[in-house]
């Protein structure tokens, strides 16, 4: 087979090498056995064509591929070979591969050993394809794989638009008023299908300035949030907001909400008793002296200093406030009481934001200054 590509499939532990033509030769592929004799393969390799990039022979195979297909099917490794095969001997397949290459892919899977059966399924009607093969084939069906930005690069990606098609559900048809549709818009529909076609759902689909996973976590988050605190379906309540900016502002309150009541099932016996005065306030910086303050603190800044109430009662650790010019929470950590030395262990804002320069200094000149007193303190 003068001119072939010969891939070593024998390094990969098979008994045959594989021989493949190229491009113009329909690229035909063969078994080739220890005693010379030739087998025709009947489907797909299993493995990608960048195997065959690390030689120069491999490289000139390629290029007598049209680049365009390379391009396209290089996201279905699996499949790629024989993708290529259909295109390079069937039209209608080249024609498949380069309007609606997934239902190509579709094709490959359900036929990976039997390139005449692939071969059929190649000269019926795109929506004849989706029949035969299990799948929904109205016409909405063939705009929903159309809307698709898939990248193919997970496995994931495929198993939801088989889902989608499913003739049993017809899940497809909720994207009916999506311009495009992304691999969030999928996981979200799939996880929380009540989101897909909301404002919500979109934002969340398409919203670039967040990573997906950060987003269902936070998604999640507020769900269980809203379980915790008993809400009435507080599924419906979710998906009825209009953008994640809303989501973020409900999941913030529900926060608060579930801090509040965690505060009155868990007082402390020692809530009551004033904490020590280890370091001296001034007119910014007013120290938090109570555990009710503490926790008040918490809840006006919406974060969690209030776990800090035994260390600050024990004197270990210290907490003040400071109205202008921003509002923070400071915490003070006591790292030894004879002699008093302490270090700045936080300066936060709303929401454990970070300090400007300005307040960042104000803080930190506060604090030389009360080194400075129990210095003098000791001395005297």
């Amino acid at each position: 087979m003068t001119g072939a590509l010969s891939i070593p499939m024998r390094e990969w532990g098979f008994d045959y090498d594989v021989q493949l033509h190229c491009w113009d030769n329909g690229l035909a592929g063969f078994r080739t056995f220890n005693h010379q004799s030739n087998e025709q393969l009947e489907g797909g390799l299993g493995l990608g064509l960048d195997l065959v990039t690390q030689s120069e022979a491999g490289r000139a195979w390629l290029a007598t591929i049209p680049q365009h297909l390379l391009k396209i099917t290089q996201p279905f490794a699996e499949h790629q070979y024989q993708m290529l095969w259909l295109a390079a001997n069937c039209e209608p397949a080249l024609q498949i591969l380069l309007s609606r290459p997934v239902l190509l892919l579709l094709i490959c899977e359900q036929c990976s050993v039997d390139n005449q059966q692939a071969l059929e399924f190649c000269l019926l009607g795109q929506r004849q394809i989706l029949t035969a093969l299990g799948y929904h084939s109205s016409k909405a069906a063939l705009k929903f794989i159309d809307k698709l930005t898939l990248t193919y690069e997970r496995e994931a990606d495929l198993l939801h638009v088989k889902r989608q098609l499913d003739v049993r559900f017809e899940h497809f048809s909720r994207f009916k008023h999506y311009q495009q549709i992304n691999l969030t818009a999928l996981s979200v529909d799939h996880m929380y299908p009540f989101f897909t076609g909301t404002p919500l759902g979109l934002d969340l689909a398409f919203n670039q300035q967040q990573r997906r996973s950060k987003l269902m976590a936070y998604l999640n988050d507020t769900l269980h949030l809203g379980v915790a605190l008993g809400v009435f379906d507080p599924l419906q309540r979710v998906s009825q907001l209009p953008s994640i900016e809303d989501l973020r502002q409900l999941h913030d309150r529900w926060v608060l909400e579930r801090n509040e009541i965690s505060v009155v099932n868990a007082r402390p016996q020692n809530a009551d008793i004033a904490y020590p005065q280890l370091l001296t306030a001034n007119s910014q910086i007013m120290a938090i002296s109570r555990y009710d303050e503490l926790v008040a603190e918490g809840l006006e800044q919406g974060h969690c200093i209030a776990i800090y109430h035994q260390s600050i009662a024990n004197g270990h650790y210290c907490a003040f406030k400071m109205a202008k010019p921003e509002r923070m929470t400071i915490g003070i950590k006591i790292t030894k009481t004879q002699p008093l030395m302490c270090e700045i262990d936080q300066i936060r804002g709303a929401s454990n934001a970070m300090p400007s320069e300005q307040a960042r200094e104000i803080v930190y000149q506060w604090f030389e200054q009360t080194k400075a007193q129990l210095k003098q303190r000791k001395a005297g």
